[in-house]
């Protein structure tokens, strides 16, 4: 064993000529690499922020928690709706929704343990099917609403799985943010279903929703680092599927959050990607990814950016976990506290991977949004083998798109401040 060939000695005696495509480069040439990277977010610097307080700023954590019970997107229909007290519901024994009368529990601590338990009846669209709101999700203010976008193949499900998981193992505590269920029930469910499987190395399956183009996934309430609370709710956009109709762009201008999954089969010509795409009977697509343009081609401009928060993932990394820069990346621990150019030597170094080798079109996101971090990002370790990953699943960086994007909402503190968070220490 201890004269075993390293992987990138293994690769410079079968392919020599990869191995020197992937030999780390010299500072100088980083900062070439860089250069587009560098002239884009100097761009973003010079452009003007929103100021504090602007819905366009995206830093409304106190605002969002601290605001009155309203109308709420519902996410099941995609309507509005707001709390009424007359149309909640618990379930009984048989797991069958019953109502629920308020009126004759008079103690107020006895009162919210019974709100936190109730649903709501969703009248908000006649036609669609019976559905229930948590009452939680209704009586925390606005929402957050995170949205996964990009192609089925890209692993979405099994990246937004993870995620939700490591929040709830407590991976934001140390950012100083909190969490808890909007509704134990659901919550379980979510995990029965969802996460446990997945933990214990089974492919998950797609799941169906009514709607065509959104599929409500699991939502959680955040408490910040002064105690306020925010609900925040995942959502899953289809891929290939969307399209662009007045229905999906009513939900993406609800949107606070958007996540944009890059699949490295379709995006990166890369030879060590050639005998999967041959598997999965797939070719490299240099036009980017459809889905990417039908959101950036609905949500309106009010400048030159976009300014709804967003990242980048290079998702399925484990694809290329001997790739300059993805193998770095990949082994970086979580970061202790949020620093004021957190994530921007890697999203400086996705850019250049995807610059040099996907092309332009694949970061039409990064180049729309003013405030867009690019992260690399595994659900799962390794392929899978007949349904099941056979070492289990071992997810990497998956927390960390989203503690960008919380950055970037004010619900993590960072210096400098939610505006200009993402474009870096430079930014006005």
């Amino acid at each position: 064993a201890a004269g075993r060939p390293t992987p990138a000695a293994l690769l410079e005696l079968l392919a020599p000529e990869d191995a020197r495509r992937l030999l780390p480069v010299a500072a100088g040439a980083a900062r070439t690499r860089h250069e587009a990277f560098d002239r884009t977010l100097e761009a973003k610097r010079r452009a003007s922020a929103p100021l504090a307080g602007d819905p366009a700023s995206g830093a409304d954590g106190a605002a969002g928690a601290e605001a009155a019970p309203g109308d709420v997107l519902c996410p099941y229909c995609l309507e509005e709706i707001r709390l009424d007290l007359s149309h909640l519901y618990v379930t009984d024994d048989r797991n069958q929704y019953q109502p629920l009368d308020l009126s004759g529990i008079t103690n107020p601590v006895r009162r919210d343990d019974a709100m936190r338990a109730a649903v709501q009846r969703c009248a908000a669209d006649p036609d669609f099917p019976d559905h229930y709101i948590p009452v939680p999700y209704l009586t925390h203010g606005r929402p957050l609403t995170v949205a996964m976008i990009g192609q089925s193949s890209a692993g979405k499900s099994h990246l937004l799985t993870q995620m939700i998981a490591e929040i709830t193992d407590g991976g934001l505590r140390r950012y100083g943010v909190d969490w808890q269920s909007v509704n134990p029930e659901q919550h379980a469910r979510f995990v029965r279903e969802r996460v446990q499987p997945l933990r214990s190395g089974k492919v998950l399956a797609h799941t169906g929703s009514v709607h065509e183009f959104a599929q409500f996934v699991e939502s959680l309430l955040l408490t910040d680092a002064h105690g306020r609370v925010r609900p925040v709710a995942f959502f899953d956009l289809g891929g290939e599927d969307l399209v662009r109709t007045d229905e999906v762009l009513r939900f993406l201008l609800g949107v606070d959050a958007l996540v944009f999954v890059v699949d490295p089969v379709l995006a990166l010509p890369l030879p060590q990607l050639d005998s999967l795409r041959a598997d999965l009977e797939v070719e490299v697509d240099r036009d980017g990814d459809t889905a990417f343009g039908t959101v950036l081609d609905r949500l309106p401009r009010k400048g030159p950016y976009l300014e709804t928060p967003a990242v980048m993932v290079l998702g399925k990394a484990d694809l290329l976990r001997f790739q300059p820069p993805v193998d770095r990346w990949l082994e970086e621990g979580p970061a202790a506290a949020i620093g004021p150019d957190q994530f921007l030597a890697e999203s400086a170094d996705v850019h250049a991977l995807l610059h040099r080798h996907a092309g332009q079109a694949w970061l039409r996101p990064f180049d729309a949004f003013r405030r867009c971090t690019l992260h690399v990002a595994s659900a799962t370790g390794g392929r899978e083998s007949g349904g099941r990953y056979p070492a289990g699943a071992r997810p990497r960086r998956v927390l960390e798109p989203l503690v960008s994007l919380l950055a970037m909402h004010g619900i993590i503190e960072a210096p400098g401040g939610a505006a200009s968070f993402g474009v870096g220490r430079e930014a006005q």
